[in-house]
């Protein structure tokens, strides 16, 4: 039983080091801090993630978020993050800082860099295994505790949004040389992801989102999703990601800025097949929400014989976003 610890310290453990959410749609924050600042002055969100409900001792993630202006194009933001699958437990403390750059009329590239702390545990009274052994005698727990950072760019004009980052930045030496033996390692993580919100009429909004992550010596995760937005207050998501795995959410604003959203994901292969399926909650606050595109007429056209005087042109508009 102690190989397989070691095992799943190595392997199992490794994988499940950045847990899945596919409610990123809602809470962009929780895929990429350089969010931070696009649409708001400030969110907060607490969500709550189930998955493989039919397996016992599968995973369970909390995690809370936000961020807050605290000067002119700068962002302080964190994230506090609960992840315990069986007798493994990891707990993750991120704070980020993000500079938000005004390139041209409503183009702005945001810098973000935060530093993580880790702490990582196994719950060794629910293992099967020799107590005289060196490596658990006396013990109830084996704890690792790991410092790291990351950063990322993210790109918008008005609702088209690009970002690359590395999440995790710095590989552990245990994860270099492929070894666990009893510690808990870390891979470096690559991240991609591209968006835009489409206007079909003055109601409705579509929003197609692809998201490409990798983590060293593991596949990579693609999702590729559709939002369909009404009023800009309520949405429902389809996504698909790689692992045959189909998501469906809906979610809505309850009460000026509070929203809720939630997805239940459906396995269509593999072990995602007999799992039961995941759930996933959110709630959160937006405040110091953006004022909408406010469109102002650019002072062009032609003479009307008075020195001086020009009339607009009511046909071109200069989108401006307020701050």
């Amino acid at each position: 039983m102690l190989a397989l610890i070691l095992f799943f310290g190595g392997s199992l453990i490794n994988a499940q080091q950045f847990p899945l959410t596919s409610h990123y749609v809602f809470n962009g924050y929780s895929l990429d801090p350089g969010f931070a600042g696009i649409f708001t002055t400030g969110e907060a969100t607490f969500t709550y993630r189930k998955d493989w409900t039919s397996i016992n001792g599968s995973p369970t993630t909390i995690r809370a978020n936000g961020f807050g202006k605290i000067h002119p194009n700068m962002y302080l933001g964190g994230e506090l993050l609960n992840d315990k699958v069986d007798i493994f437990n990891r707990f993750k403390a991120n704070l980020n800082y993000t500079y938000r750059l005004q390139l041209a009329d409503i183009q702005y590239l945001n810098f973000s860099f935060w530093g993580s702390l880790y702490q990582s545990s196994i719950n060794l009274n629910g293992v099967n295994a020799d107590p005289n052994d060196p490596l658990i005698i006396d013990q109830t727990k084996l704890n690792g505790t790991d410092l790291n950072a990351g950063f990322s760019l993210v790109y918008n004009r008005n609702t088209f949004i690009i970002g690359f980052g590395m999440p995790t930045l710095f590989q552990t030496k245990d994860a270099y040389l492929n070894q666990a033996s009893g510690k808990f390692a870390f891979d470096q993580e690559m991240l991609f992801h591209i968006s835009n919100r489409f206007k079909l009429n003055p109601d409705w909004q579509l929003q197609p989102f692809l998201m490409w992550s990798r983590t060293n010596n593991s596949p990579s995760v693609i999702d590729i999703s559709a939002t369909l937005f009404y009023l800009e207050k309520y949405w429902c998501t389809m996504l698909y990601r790689n692992s045959k795995l189909l998501a469906l959410g809906i979610g809505g604003e309850l009460y000026r800025g509070l929203s809720m959203a939630y997805s239940y994901e459906i396995g269509m292969g593999g072990i995602n097949s007999k799992s039961g399926g995941s759930h996933e909650v959110s709630i959160g606050f937006r405040f110091g929400a953006k004022e909408k595109q406010k469109y102002v007429p650019r002072i062009k056209g032609k003479s009307t014989g008075h020195s001086g005087d020009r009339f607009p042109q009511p046909t071109e508009y200069d989108i401006r976003r307020a701050e």
